[in-house]
């Protein structure tokens, strides 16, 4: 995969993450909760059962977890993808570290709670995350 192309995946999928951090961050706010509610039925499957509880713990760690997930994707954005760009291996190497840590601690944890379909959302979001990390050549000719 070209520098280029690795740059544009993580660009689109930061934009992915941005989004959901947003929906996510709305779990704080009973007003407009609404769509926080439905992307947390949705990741803890089965769809339509809706979330057991939804009370201040809730909404607090969903405020937390929603501004840890957009401090992320927007460093992937405006970091991890320049850098994909330039080929820089040295941030390259790192990020692929940080996404395998996520993965390992957060994978671990929704299973251990019973959240397994966490887990699965997971997989998606390592490939599409490592896979442009993991796959890019580096032109040293561009340098």
């Amino acid at each position: 995969m070209s520098q280029t192309t690795a740059a544009s995946m993580i660009k689109y999928v930061s934009y992915l993450l941005i989004l959901l951090a947003a929906t996510w961050g709305l779990a704080a706010f009973p007003p407009v909760d609404g769509p926080a509610r439905m992307l947390v039925d949705l990741v803890d499957w089965p769809l339509g059962d809706g979330s057991p509880v939804w009370d201040r713990s809730v909404m607090w760690l969903s405020s937390i977890g929603a501004g840890v997930l957009m401090g992320w994707a927007l460093m992937f954005l405006l970091i991890v993808a320049p850098a994909l760009k330039r080929g820089d291996k040295q941030v390259i190497r790192a990020s692929i570290i940080a996404v395998v840590a996520w993965f390992i601690i957060d994978s671990a944890g929704s299973i251990a709670s019973g959240v397994t379909s966490n887990a699965v959302f997971n997989v998606a979001v390592l490939v599409l995350l490592a896979g442009p990390l993991v796959l890019v050549k580096i032109d040293f000719s561009a340098r």
